[in-house]
């Protein structure tokens, strides 16, 4: 029996052992760096009554192409560590970051559809359209539309606007590293009901897309700390390609 089979679940095993490589190296710099503003956002929760709405939606709603409720929390803390990095606590920053938790927790509502950030930006405006004052529904929609990969950066004469936006993108995109080997590319193949040897056929291509996020992380912040997610990612992943290759998965 392949480790992949164990457990009830064809992909049990492989996330397993990508769970041991991640556990052996070094956690990405960001989270021994950025611990305060991690915290910061987190405790951000219990202050905004449109967060915890948005927080309870996305769990209640599940997950949506492999995309569920702990891949939505972590952009959505992790954005807005981002912006207590960029522009410290208080005042325009708590009011960034409660935006910013409310894009990420939503930014993937609709995964499952064709164009889904401009089909979840349109379902956000609906519902937070009594609950959200004019000008902040405004950018977390704005954020929610731009935070695909490899597509043309929306443009505002608006830095909070770009700042909220930004954030949510490089926070999205962190989850291409570690993440993406240990829980998202198996959940997303889970739901697509596509076996692993067709995973590890688009191997090669797969990781050319992940080698060119490196260079779109957009926040100065993103820009120090993205590349060492992605590079922890890529040491996951060649590991469980050899494995494969040697018909030990």
């Amino acid at each position: 029996m392949t480790r992949s089979s164990e457990h009830g679940s064809p992909f049990a095993g492989i996330r397993t052992l990508a769970a041991e490589i991640s556990g052996r190296m070094e956690p990405p710099a960001f989270y021994r760096d950025k611990e305060r503003q991690i915290t910061g956002s987190r405790d951000r929760l219990s202050r905004s009554d449109q967060v915890r709405f948005a927080r309870d939606l996305i769990l209640e709603r599940g997950g949506a192409f492999g995309h569920g409720f702990l891949h939505a929390e972590r952009v959505a803390i992790e954005a807005g560590a981002i912006i207590y990095s960029e522009l410290g606590f208080g005042g325009d920053g708590d009011r960034l970051v409660d935006g910013v938790l409310v894009a990420g927790y939503l930014h993937d509502l609709r995964r499952d559809e064709k164009n889904h950030p401009e089909r979840a930006a349109e379902e956000v405006r609906e519902i937070f359209r009594d609950r959200l004052g004019e000008r902040v529904l405004d950018m977390v929609v704005f954020a929610i539309r731009g935070h695909e990969a490899f597509k043309d950066r929306l443009l505002v004469d608006d830095a909070e606007f770009m700042l909220c936006a930004d954030a949510l993108y490089d926070a999205d995109k962190f989850r291409w590293g570690p993440d993406n080997f240990t829980e998202t590319l198996w959940n997303m193949a889970e739901s697509m009901k596509i076996d692993i040897s067709a995973v590890m056929g688009h191997y090669e291509k797969g990781i050319k897309g992940i080698i060119r996020i490196k260079d779109t992380f957009r926040t100065e912040t993103g820009r120090k700390y993205g590349p060492g997610f992605i590079d922890a990612g890529l040491k996951i992943g060649e590991e469980l390609y050899g494995l494969y290759r040697q018909n030990q998965l």
